[in-house]
């Protein structure tokens, strides 16, 4: 049995960047050995294994053939016989496809080392096709390595389109686009992640109207590292922001931000504004009883646009919220005017003390 570092991990060494995880390859072995050294089995697919240890996966050699549409519309085959070549010919990128043994000695069949000399990003084989998450995953690793002056090749670019235009994307879930999406709004230059779904005719096959502000993504992603606040600077142009967080199947808290963050934007685009305009924004956005989302998104704005003069809203929340109807009314919609003329009066003040 013989035991190497794949992936991510190899290649991030080579690149002199941090990484947290690690996945090794298994060879010469079979299920049965690596559950009698105490290796639990997880997965359902094809066999992968924790390390009774240190809990890190440990995947059995394999081969795999198309065998239908889609992510999963493969045929896996592990067994003792499967070399440790033929396990990295099915990854999808070179500078993936590299392997390190417990003496610290580098197996590169497919030359991804030059590839990360030359700054490219390559498919390994014709294969590379066959997977439609690929384009996803290229399009992350654009993100995470532009910075450092990587580029995809171009072949490798011409079969992503391909994988487009056979209408394969379709077949993936929202939960598993999400997941390429939120790692590549972590990464040093996430705006490339959009700009290359764009230029591979992705980001179409996903959403129908492409006004996501990928410039502003580029300029905000240097003064953040809250992924909602870069999800919402991406979608502040976006009128079906509905349906572009339900295509990327975003969690509740990332499409909240970026609608009340919407608002925000349209509001903050007027030329001038009155304590009515104040009010019904401030209602609209559900900000007295969530104000943190509503100054997030304040502050969100600021990264982006401190061209206007700043309203201090987190002051004017805390004096709005300190208010109370008079204790006389009894009336629901007396109280409720009441309240309204009181948060009127608040915000007028308030502005003119600005």
């Amino acid at each position: 049995m013989e035991v190497y570092l794949v992936g991510g991990a190899v290649r991030d060494s080579l690149l002199k960047i941090p990484f947290k995880e690690k996945d090794w390859v298994v060879v010469g072995s079979s299920p049965e050995e690596l559950s009698e050294q105490g290796y639990m089995p997880v997965g359902s697919q094809f066999p992968v294994f924790l390390h009774p240890t240190t809990k890190e996966e440990y995947a059995l050699a394999r081969t795999e053939r198309k065998s239908g549409r889609g992510h999963k519309g493969f045929i896996f085959h592990t067994d003792s016989s499967v070399t440790l070549e033929e396990d990295l010919i099915r990854r999808d990128i070179t500078i993936n496809a590299i392997a390190q043994d417990s003496n610290g000695n580098l197996i590169d069949p497919y030359q991804g080392r030059r590839d990360i000399n030359d700054k490219k990003i390559r498919k390994v084989s014709n294969a590379f096709g066959e997977d439609p998450l690929r384009v996803y995953r290229v399009c992350r690793f654009i993100a995470k390595l532009y910075h450092l002056g990587f580029t995809i090749e171009k072949e490798t670019l011409d079969s992503m389109k391909e994988i487009v235009l056979s209408g394969e994307l379709e077949t993936l879930s929202k939960e598993r686009i999400w997941m390429e999406t939120v790692k590549a709004l972590n990464c040093e230059s996430p705006e490339q992640y959009f700009e290359t779904l764009r230029a591979c005719g992705a980001l179409k096959t996903l959403i129908q109207e492409d006004s996501l502000s990928i410039r502003s993504l580029a300029e905000i992603q240097k003064k953040t590292e809250n992924t909602e606040a870069r999800w919402a600077v991406l979608l502040k142009d976006t009128k079906a922001i509905k349906e572009v967080n339900n295509k990327f199947n975003v969690p509740k808290s990332y499409a909240q931000l970026s609608e009340v963050f919407r608002h925000f934007n349209l509001f903050m685009s007027k030329v001038e504004f009155n304590p009515k305009m104040i009010l019904d924004l401030l209602q609209t956005t559900d900000a007295f009883r969530r104000p943190e989302r509503f100054i997030i998104a304040s502050s969100t704005f600021n990264m982006i646009d401190d061209s206007k003069e700043v309203i201090d809203w987190g002051v004017l929340l805390s004096d709005l919220s300190d208010l109370k109807p008079s204790e006389e009314l009894k009336e629901g919609k007396e109280i409720a005017q009441n309240l309204k003329e009181k948060r009127l009066e608040t915000i007028n003040k308030f502005i003119k003390k600005q």
